[in-house]
């Protein structure tokens, strides 16, 4: 059971990073006309390169903020299920993260997928699947069911 500290520790910053990233493209999906409009009369607002990259993001259409914030979603129901060990969130998790690694490539082009975006995925959809394997493989194999460690107690697989 090693690794449940820093298990936990990865479910708790997915847990903020998919909360606030759905909070933040759904919020942007309502008010996508008013921004434009507040960009659109206000157009010595921000400085000429935040204008740029602002207008490419209000250019985009209402449909993209709602499903990038609907698989943020997805994203944060996988991470809840893993955090009770479950493989099913794991698959989630990891489908989500790619369709959202695809969702700019789609929308943008390929010059806005980043590098660090998909090295990131890889790297947490990795560690997840490490972690899951081996905490699900020592749970899987203790005896009747009871753990060696008493951290185990809200693990559902062991009831």
């Amino acid at each position: 059971m090693k690794y449940r500290g820093l298990f936990r520790f990865l479910l708790v910053l997915s847990i903020l990073w998919s909360g606030m990233a759905a909070l933040w493209s759904l919020s942007m999906a309502a008010t996508l006309p008013q921004m434009q409009r507040i960009l659109a009369d206000n157009p010595g607002l921000l400085p000429e390169e935040a204008f740029t990259m602002m207008q490419t993001m209000l250019d985009l259409p209402r449909f993209y903020y709602l499903v990038t914030g609907i698989l943020y979603l997805l994203e944060l129901g996988g991470v809840v299920l893993m955090w009770n060990l479950r493989w099913s969130g794991f698959h989630t998790y990891t489908l989500a993260r790619l369709l959202l690694l695809l969702m700019p490539l789609l929308f943008l082009g390929r010059g806005y997928v980043g590098f660090g975006d998909v090295m990131f995925a890889l790297l947490y959809v990795l560690s997840y699947f490490l972690m899951m394997k081996s905490l699900t493989i020592s749970v899987d194999s203790t005896d009747h069911g009871s753990a060696p460690d008493s951290d185990d107690s809200d693990n559902p697989t062991r009831q």
